[in-house]
């Protein structure tokens, strides 16, 4: 193959070229010919590349094709050969790039960067790996610490309790179903406090392994059916987009991640084209989903912060657990608020865009989302979610910019079970099924995401076809084919309850959360990357309760629903209407016209099941607190050589303090009428 030497657009290709030819052919400038072959034929070589074989010599597009065709790819030249309409038009593109090589060079340059030398991605494989290992075990530990608060048999709602209840209702019911499907947990198996803790510490074991590198598909399966486990019995504490994008990138990394014993630096392999796409389309699924979510779904009163450019007056600190420094960028000018989300939009809505362009947008796109998850990390408290982020990110970034950081690099190990072409083939079909799942999902995403929530709230929301809620119910069965959108309504207000107990000496002790603004002087905690699931789902209490209380039945229903469960320490087993009605309300009931009280009955049941499937919870962690044999008791350090009476519950909202005069103050707080209530425990 015979090139303009002087041409650098030309040396890039010609650099390409010989890499993938495995030196079957032989690639010169034509300055450098005569000199090696001075018989050589006097040919135009400035204007087009020429490919000499021992039959034939080519010009242009066809040389192009004749060397695939001598490095195996025979297709293009046969087309090339038996289509006029594909000669002509491959000639036709090769002469307008030749003669505008230089306007062509300054673009591939944008695209590509110096050379056109194949992508590969080894180094970010192995980074990535590491990187989710170390996410995952942050995420078991982090649960851990807590599951004694939260599901054990002394928690706030007992998973042996949940699934007992399951497998019974399955069994009353006669349903064609199997628990499994209900609920996909190994906690079947056992329903103990040790056989939880075990599981935790499986799924802990197993990231810490996949963060060394040993086994690292095995290591990855066995997080994912471990945190599968957890979070299926831990509703609602880990039900947030972070555990779902957790558990959907364990699945899809199975495919990306190298299948041997050992995954070291010495030995990286090459990831595999679908799984690196996989985690592609998972980033631009996140991305665009939480950007088109803040433009389609409104408030109440139909009002969109994100779009009228206000959502940064309000989210530093209504933000479910804001941060010290939280406070800080609540202060900076109106004009940096524009500025970020001008920026945020940018990363959500066009950025990811990028990750389809040539590897250098790539880079771009790569860098611009690490330094935004790197600015929402100083700015909140999201747990492991933003650093779960950043490692997609890396997956980004090709070996030849990575290697300008010093990686060192050995060629291709032996893979795990090479030999056996059947555990390729199989990891192969997989991984093209969940692609073909993946995007079918995401299209269906997506589209609910365009129609946002004024359809839905108009009762115009568009049929699901059968195929599309199959699709649905797996993915919510498996919580690992899932949807996103982050902060699709801003909160403008930050609503905190404020629990108080009050002991047989008649004082009032408040319950102090540790994470949770209570005290108007409390400096607001940084705690990357823990999360603290109970401090966390009170905030989302505090704002369905604040909802209610322009209602005046449905507050009611609602006080009377929590002290009716605290008072009489009930449990879903043990629920009927009638433990709702006081005495007085069932003697005024008989007094009332049939219709009415039909008519009360069943808003009431409506009601009630409304918060029984959102405030349930509430209600078990408000009994365990006056339980002495709780873990939630001990949990807050309340006082047990002292009988509780009283229990009250309230509201206050809660803003950042930016008064000078007021400068040991963090908050300003102001307690919200028509909340308070007292529940009567003796």
């Amino acid at each position: 193959m015979v090139w303009d030497g002087d041409c650098s657009f030309c040396r890039s290709f010609a650099e390409r070229f010989e890499a993938s030819s495995n030196d079957v052919v032989e690639f010169i400038p034509y300055q450098s010919l005569n000199k090696k072959y001075p018989n050589a034929p006097k040919l135009d070589y400035e204007k087009s590349v020429v490919f000499f074989s021992s039959t034939s010599v080519t010009i242009g597009a066809e040389a192009i094709f004749s060397f695939f065709n001598v490095i195996g790819k025979k297709w293009p030249k046969k087309l090339y050969e038996n289509s006029k309409l594909i000669s002509k038009l491959s000639e036709f593109f090769y002469g307008c790039i030749a003669k505008n090589r230089k306007l062509f060079g300054f673009f591939s340059r944008m695209l590509f960067g110096d050379n056109f030398m194949p992508d590969s991605y080894k180094i970010s494989s192995w980074i990535f790996g590491r990187m989710l290992g170390l996410v995952g075990a942050a995420a078991f530990l982090s649960f851990w610490v807590q599951a004694e608060l939260i599901i054990s048999s002394n928690g706030i709602l007992p998973f042996a309790e949940n699934l007992t209840q399951i497998e019974s209702f399955i069994i009353k019911s006669d349903l064609d179903t199997s628990k499994w499907l209900a609920k996909p947990t190994l906690l079947w198996l056992y329903k103990s406090d040790l056989w939880l803790n075990m599981v935790l510490l499986v799924g802990f074991i197993s990231s810490l392994s996949l963060a060394i590198g040993l086994v690292p598909h095995l290591s990855i399966l066995l997080s994912w059916v471990s945190y599968l486990s957890i979070a299926s019995v831990s509703e609602p504490f880990l039900n947030f987009q972070w555990d779902a994008l957790l558990l959907e990138v364990y699945l899809i990394s199975i495919f990306f991640v190298p299948w041997r014993v050992f995954d070291n630096k010495n030995n990286i392999e090459s990831p595999s084209t679908i799984g690196r796409w996989l985690l592609w389309l998972l980033i631009m699924k996140l991305m665009l989903q939480s950007g088109i979510v803040k433009f389609t779904f409104f408030d109440v009163d139909g009002s969109n912060a994100w779009r009228d450019l206000t959502a940064l007056e309000y989210h530093f600190w209504t933000q479910p657990i804001p941060s010290w420094l939280s406070y800080y960028f609540d202060m900076l000018p109106m004009v940096i608020d524009k500025i970020a989300l001008f920026f945020t939009y940018v990363c959500e809505l066009v950025i990811p865009f990028f990750i389809l362009l040539p590897r250098k947008m790539r880079r771009i796109a790569g860098i611009s989302l690490i330094l935004f998850q790197f600015l929402i990390i100083l700015s909140g408290n999201y747990g492991f979610f933003n650093l779960l982020t950043i490692a997609l990110c890396i997956s980004l970034f090709d070996d030849q910019y990575l290697r300008k950081f010093n990686f060192d690099l050995v060629t291709d190990g032996k893979p795990f079970l090479k030999s056996h072409i059947i555990f390729k083939k199989i990891k192969r079909g997989l991984s093209f099924l969940v692609l073909i799942l993946f995007v079918y999902s995401f299209v269906i995403f997506l589209g609910k995401d365009l129609e946002g929530n004024r359809l839905l709230s108009a009762g115009l929301n568009k049929k699901v076809s059968v195929l599309e809620q199959k699709i649905l119910d797996f993915s919510q069965t498996s919580r690992s084919i899932n949807s996103y959108g982050l902060f699709r309504v801003m909160t403008k207000t930050r609503p905190e309850f404020k629990i108080e107990l009050q002991y047989e000496d008649s004082l009032w002790v408040p319950i102090d959360f540790n994470y949770k603004p209570n005290r108007i002087k409390k400096r607001p905690a940084f705690f990357f990357p823990h999360m603290p699931r109970v401090d966390w789902q009170i905030w989302f209490e505090a704002l369905y309760y604040e909802n209610l209380l322009s209602d005046p039945f449905l507050l009611s229903s609602y006080q009377n629903f929590l002290s009716t469960m605290v008072s009489k320490d009930l449990k879903l087993s043990n629920i009927s209407i009638d433990e709702f009605l006081s005495v007085k309300a069932k003697k005024i009931l008989k007094t009332l016209p049939p219709a009415e009280r039909n008519s009360y009955l069943n808003r009431l049941s409506s009601s009630l099941n409304s918060y029984l499937g959102h405030s349930y919870w509430f209600a078990m962690f408000l009994s365990s607190l006056i339980d002495k044999e709780s873990s939630v008791f001990h949990n807050y350090r309340i006082k047990d050589n002292l009988d509780i009476i009283k229990m009250k519950v309230s509201l206050s909202h809660f803003t950042f303090n930016h008064d000078s005069k007021n400068s040991s103050n963090w908050w300003v707080k102001k307690d919200i009428e028509k909340s308070a209530f007292t529940i009567e425990l003796r």
